[in-house]
């Protein structure tokens, strides 16, 4: 017995001895990790610094348990499990080189830092997390032989799903030119708001669910898919108003105040784009679309109606790859050569790009 008696308490003091060595070591950390991506600078940039797409790679996230919330900014990005949040909070971002953001977890505040560097096979896609461990952390992370590798683990796997997905899905795109067509009128609610030109798709997509519930919220059926209208196009990329709509059958008026609008579209000759594939590859098929407009010698008006639709998104399709876009920039139809227009939309494409595999 006492010999058990001696064991037990040599057990104790072993014990109390490794909880005291490890509630005395630094809780300070630096993680670094990094991995090469074969997708251009500006995609991976934009990629990260979207917090609407972390839920396809972010390891913090159970998608059968987790509840997401963003801030009206999509600056501040919350995921909650249950009765713990973790917080996300861009501070800033640098062109496309760099983001800093504010990682706040357990009471626990950690400085994050992305780099975006070009390479020869495409981007060097860095992650840096400073900060303190609590005592858990401190006791995980001697059991698995330092923070680089308790914590590192999971940020190592981060980016290879990043790697992962931006190579099997955004590289995986289509785009059709359908040369003039007729852009048929309707009816729509909408709400507005500004922002630059370079950005307003990544904006735009963020917003349709609020017009959504607000329809849903007041019985309102939309009859189609969508849409983001731009009053006229300002290639400076300086501010420029559009508007989120839903078409709708009959004319809605909304009350006092409301920042939801009715509106009325009216038929008018565009250029019809068509891009398969992720959001990332837009400006792509605008570029394609002006560059159309530019080899025919198509008069733009600048004062029409520039619309992106989207007719497979988020909602019902979770593939990127198999989203469908519409985009139509338009002409001024007196203007135009006088040949007769491609008014079927469904007919064979007059332009098709497709991206290097």
């Amino acid at each position: 017995m006492k010999i058990l008696k001696y064991i037990f308490l040599l057990l104790l003091l072993c014990g109390v001895a490794g909880f005291v060595f490890i509630a005395t070591q630094p809780g300070e950390y630096t993680i670094t990790k990094s991995k090469e991506i074969s997708a251009s600078k500006d995609v991976v940039f934009n990629f990260v610094n979207d917090f609407n797409t972390w839920h396809l790679w972010n390891s913090t996230i159970d998608s059968t348990a987790s509840k997401e919330l963003f801030s009206e900014d999509l600056k501040t990005y919350t995921i909650s499990n249950q009765n713990q949040s973790v917080i996300y909070e861009t501070l800033n971002s640098y062109n496309s080189d760099s983001i800093s953001q504010k990682l706040t977890e357990d009471k626990l505040t950690h400085n994050v830092v992305w780099k975006f560097t070009t390479t020869a096979k495409g981007t060097l896609l860095s992650y840096e997390m400073k900060g303190k461990m609590n005592l858990k952390q401190k006791i995980f992370s001697v059991l698995q032989g330092g923070a680089q590798n308790y914590l590192g683990n999971d940020v190592q796997q981060n980016l290879n799903k990043i790697e992962a997905y931006l190579t099997n899905q955004l590289n995986k795109y289509n785009i059709k030119i359908y040369g003039l067509v007729s852009k048929e009128g309707t009816l729509f609610i909408k709400q507005i708001d500004s922002i630059s030109t370079k950005n307003f798709s990544a904006v735009a997509k963020n917003r349709i669910p609020k017009l959504t519930k607000f329809a849903s919220e007041n019985g309102i059926n939309y009859t189609d898919v969508p849409f983001v209208l731009l009053d006229n196009w300002n290639a400076t990329n300086q501010k420029s108003k559009f508007s989120i709509c839903l078409p709708v059958k009959e004319e809605i008026i909304t009350s006092e105040g409301s920042d939801v609008l009715g509106g009325e579209l009216f038929e008018y000759k565009a250029v019809k784009i068509t891009l398969t594939g992720d959001h990332s590859h837009l400006k792509k098929a605008w570029d394609e679309g002006f560059k159309y407009i530019e080899r025919n010698k198509l008069t733009l008006d600048t004062s029409g109606s520039y619309i992106e639709s989207y007719k497979v998104f988020t909602s019902n399709e979770n593939e990127p790859s198999k989203w469908i876009t519409d985009i139509y920039i338009p002409i001024k139809a007196d203007l135009t050569p006088k040949k007769k227009p491609i008014t079927n939309v469904s007919v064979e494409p007059v332009i098709e790009t497709q991206p290097t595999e």
